[in-house]
């Protein structure tokens, strides 16, 4: 498997991920961190950091390579020099910088406390300790049940969208404040739109379907044609193909990961997540 440098890696991750809006997602397997960014434009960036040993790959390049931190660590002086002399390296912020102490030092990544769980998950997004800090605090706000502010929503979309200083989130927040306050989405829910930042582009698909005893809020962002979703619907659940009429726009990622609105037989349906639910005609 090749190995590359540290500028190869991040060349690499940028040409996926900048300029886009990505879902980032992260497993932690002992010491072994797991994540993806998924793209609607570029596909997917998978990675697979075990020590400071980065496997990587994408769905535009799916060849694994390898960036080992250890080994730049270990290599000589001189060699270093050089390489910096002709790639000016980026400067890590705070978080970042945190994020590495922990994984590097931690024995036992079980008895890490929240802080530096959202640390070793998220440090990277903020390059003060203040951005830090408050990055935590909306985190802790949500998984409480807690509706960020529209000033506190905007600032975790910009830690994750730096490159667009003009960033309008305003309308993405009251399409959101507005479904709390219709008790379709749940105050603390609201955080999570600021991840998904596929619907800044879009917020009019943010839309909800009342199942009965709860209201189902659309996650997904990726589009795809009304003859895909019948094929997709049919394939997953058996419906008859000339009976399937698919409802407003029907978005798909993979197949735990969609939002299709569809009618058959008389009746109303929902996909979503890898669920199939009944649901109130429009």
């Amino acid at each position: 498997m090749k190995h590359v440098t540290f500028q190869e890696y991040e060349a690499a991750k940028a040409e996926i991920l900048l300029g886009v809006q990505y879902k980032e997602d992260s497993t932690l397997e002992g010491n072994v961190i797991r994540k993806t960014y998924a793209t609607k434009e570029n596909g997917v960036f998978y990675e697979v950091n075990d020590g400071g040993r980065i496997e990587f790959w994408s769905d535009k390049h799916p060849e694994s390579r390898i960036y080992d931190e250890n080994e730049r660590a270990a290599s000589p002086v001189a060699e270093t020099a050089a390489a910096e002399a002709t790639t000016p390296e980026r400067v890590p912020g705070y978080g970042e910088l945190l994020q590495e102490k922990i994984r590097t030092e931690t024995k036992d990544f079980n008895a890490l406390n929240e802080f530096e769980k959202f640390i070793l998950n998220r440090g990277y997004l903020y390059d003060t300790e203040e951005e830090l800090k408050a990055g935590y605090d909306r985190a802790w706000k949500a998984s409480h049940g807690i509706m960020v502010t529209a000033e506190e929503f905007a600032a975790e979309i910009k830690s994750r969208v730096k490159w667009d200083k003009e960033l309008n989130v305003s309308p993405l927040y009251e399409v959101l404040s507005q479904l709390v306050k219709e008790k379709k989405l749940k105050p603390g829910d609201v955080f999570q739109y600021a991840v998904y930042t596929w619907c800044l582009r879009n917020p009019k698909a943010v839309i909800a379907y009342n199942e009965g005893n709860k209201w189902l809020v659309n996650n997904c962002g990726t589009e795809i044609s009304e003859e895909r979703a019948r094929v997709e619907v049919c394939e997953e659940w058996g419906f008859e193909a000339s009976r399937v009429k698919i409802i407003g726009t029907p978005y798909y990622d993979a197949t735990d990961w969609q939002f299709i609105r569809f009618d058959c037989a008389h009746m109303t349906w929902l996909w979503k997540d890898g669920n199939l639910y009944q649901v109130y005609a429009d």
